[in-house]
């Protein structure tokens, strides 16, 4: 008998030592999403199309290999999900990443590790006539243009959807704060006798970055006829391509599958922004300047609370979170 249990002991520890040598990874650990069993409730506030579009999702679900509970879906107007997170209607929201109220409420955007949302870059777009009148201005622009990181566009939003500020008055502080304007009355440039039109869409961040455009504009010298808050893309599209205005700012993802009508998303912003660059210039001697460093993309994020107590930072570590249950 004793011998028989000495057999098993070391049978025993035979088959720990196995089981804890199968445990160990193989050369370099790869990076493991964060999740565990589901312990309450993991709302996602979300508008209803965002349920059903196709970069929306079910495709989003298929992406990242898990099925979001139904259960579990907050539907909400358009642009509420990130009050419904930051007031503890919910855990988790699906919303745009340059949203001021990200910041007011200090949500956690998790990074979409698998890259599945496209990229909506801003971009100045430009008449090829007027730039061939005034070719300083793709240089202009750009000065601008590599400031606004994604941290940076998110705090003007700030100011002007929460804080209620103008955008026109947020536009002219953050120029003369970064030292593009001298904050003086603009004196015009008797060579440069030719109006720019300066055109802009109708939402609070397109705004801030028509009259970021005009007080820059101005403040070099050229004469600007404001048209910021003109329409949305089905209409300042057409008045750019007939000349009634001269540029405006533009998502290198609207761009790319509104305008152009690409088909494929595009998750890269430079081969998104060089798609639709080398289209519009080819067919309607349309020049898309630089982009911005701020991607104005689809972002998950989640509350604060939630992110102390899971310490998520992508969105893996959410699907892992449901893939365990």
């Amino acid at each position: 008998m004793k011998r028989y249990i000495m057999h098993a002991v070391a049978l025993a520890a035979i088959l720990l030592l196995a089981f804890a040598a199968g445990c160990q990874p193989n050369g370099a650990p790869e990076e493991e999403a964060v999740g565990e069993a589901p312990e309450g409730p993991m709302r996602l506030a979300t508008p209803a199309e965002w349920t059903e579009r196709a970069d929306g999702l079910p495709n989003f679900e298929a992406h990242y290999g898990f099925e979001y509970p139904r259960n579990e879906l907050v539907i909400v107007e358009l642009g509420l999900a990130y009050q419904a997170v930051g007031t503890g209607q919910a855990e988790v929201g699906i919303g745009d990443a340059t949203e001021g109220r990200i910041a007011q409420y200090n949500l956690v955007v998790l990074e979409d590790d698998k890259q599945f949302f496209p990229a909506y870059n801003p971009a100045p777009v430009v008449r090829q006539e007027i730039l061939d009148t005034y070719p300083e201005i793709a240089d202009i622009m750009e000065e601008l243009s590599v400031l606004l990181e994604l941290e940076t566009l998110t705090l003007l939003n700030k100011e002007v959807a929460v804080e209620n500020r103008q955008p026109e008055d947020v536009a002219w502080d953050f120029l003369v704060e970064q030292g593009l304007i001298s904050g003086d009355e603009p004196q015009p440039d008797p060579a440069k006798d030719t109006p720019v039109v300066v055109s802009g869409k109708t939402f609070a961040e397109a705004l801030t970055l028509g009259y970021l455009t005009v007080y820059l504009l101005e403040d070099r010298g050229f004469t600007v006829v404001d048209e910021v808050g003109l329409a949305e893309v089905a209409l300042i599209r057409p008045a750019l391509e007939s000349g009634e205005i001269d540029i405006y700012w533009e998502y290198t993802g609207t761009g790319l599958m509104n305008v152009m009508g690409h088909d494929e998303v595009v998750t890269d912003p430079q081969r998104c922004y060089e798609l639709i660059r080398d289209w519009d210039l080819e067919n309607n001697d349309l020049v898309w300047l630089d982009y911005a460093p701020a991607n104005n993309t689809f972002v998950l994020f989640i509350s604060p609370e939630v992110y102390e107590e899971k310490g998520w930072t992508r969105i893996s570590d959410l699907a892992a979170y449901f893939q365990g249950s």
